[in-house]
């Protein structure tokens, strides 16, 4: 589609393009928005652009900085932006760009301001850019085009999860919390508030509680393992033991941490796990796929933050007190039947 999209409408003065980065499916995503904006800084973006999307499979370290050298950028000057990080601030300066205008997940498209997310097929993507272009230029939409909303609808469509959820499976009202282990306004939440939520409304049978990982690699480049270390502990029956442990450490112990993991792994010996299994399981990368799930399943949700929380589909966000969702789980459960 892009080729059409140049040719089109973009080489003939239609469509201005502009690429943002959005990275949200873990190491490979970041790796690729660094070796893209490293590229960027010696006039080559485009071209490492179209490398790295035709070589999704084989985007690593090693494999962006010899990519840099074929495409004929100075080798010695894009290893230092990629070693040192350089881009750092502007891919993070992307990516809240794209949250706070409603991005979802990838890929998502901002046409004069509507948004339009998911991958259409290509006739229906082009027919909403005619639709867009016929509306700035004042004309009459083509027969049977309709320009596309200018807000996205939420997606509260969860999927199920196997360890991270509490309470009963009939409960009447169920909280579904978007979290990051490392977000220090989780930790508030958790220290302040989750203890009286499930003591007051999970152990009666009033709420089933969920858990979903909504770690923001750019800031906390810990809290992926960390989220797939406690699903590796839900292997064993300790799921919730970990997240327990996760958010008790979190500041004094691990936050920052480059050796994170070996504190992770301190954890699981300190919950008495197979050690054997727990490392095969995180180091396997078995729930990295689950995690990026869950943030996806966010972004399409509306979550722009964390502590983010949907009560029966009522959003909640922040690390408010623990007021605030009595009053709205009191209320739904007055309604209930």
């Amino acid at each position: 589609m892009a080729p059409l999209l140049d040719e089109a409408y973009i080489q003939t003065g239609k469509v201005y393009f502009v690429y943002k980065e959005f990275p949200v499916l873990g190491r490979t995503s970041i790796t690729a928005s660094y070796a893209s904006q490293c590229a960027a800084e010696q006039d080559q973006f485009w071209p490492m652009h179209d490398w790295l999307f035709n070589n999704v499979r084989n985007i690593n370290e090693s494999s962006v900085k010899q990519a840099a050298r074929e495409l004929g950028l100075d080798g010695v000057a894009f290893d230092q932006c990629f070693d040192n990080q350089t881009p750092r601030q502007r891919i993070q300066e992307d990516f809240d760009e794209g949250r706070r205008w409603g991005a979802r997940g990838t890929p998502t498209f901002f046409i004069n301001g509507r948004i339009i997310g998911g991958l259409l097929p290509k006739t229906q993507f082009f027919q909403i850019v005619d639709a867009v272009l016929a509306e700035a230029e004042g004309q009459a939409l083509p027969e049977g085009v309709v320009a596309p909303p200018p807000e996205p609808t939420p997606d509260l469509s969860f999927a199920p999860e196997i360890f991270a959820v509490l309470g009963d499976v009939n409960a009447p009202v169920t909280i579904v919390e978007f979290s990051d282990y490392q977000c220090p306004f989780c930790l508030r939440y958790f220290q302040q508030t989750f203890e009286a939520i499930k003591q007051n409304f999970v152990d009666t049978g009033k709420v089933r509680y969920v858990f979903k990982d909504f770690p923001i690699t750019q800031i906390h480049p810990q809290a992926p393992k960390a989220a797939e270390s406690a699903e590796c502990a839900g292997e064993q029956g300790r799921y919730w033991d970990m997240h327990d442990r996760l958010f008790q450490g979190q500041q004094a112990e691990w936050n920052q941490n480059p050796d994170a993991l070996s504190i992770f792994y301190g954890y699981a010996e300190e919950l008495d796990l197979d050690m054997n299994a727990f490392r095969e399981c995180v180091e396997s990368g078995r729930y990295t796929d689950e995690v990026a799930s869950d943030l996806n399943e966010g972004m399409r949700a509306g979550v722009t933050g964390t502590p983010t929380f949907f009560i029966n589909g009522q959003k909640i966000v922040g690390a408010q007190p623990y007021a605030v969702f009595e009053q709205v789980v009191q209320s739904i459960l007055a309604e209930s039947p």
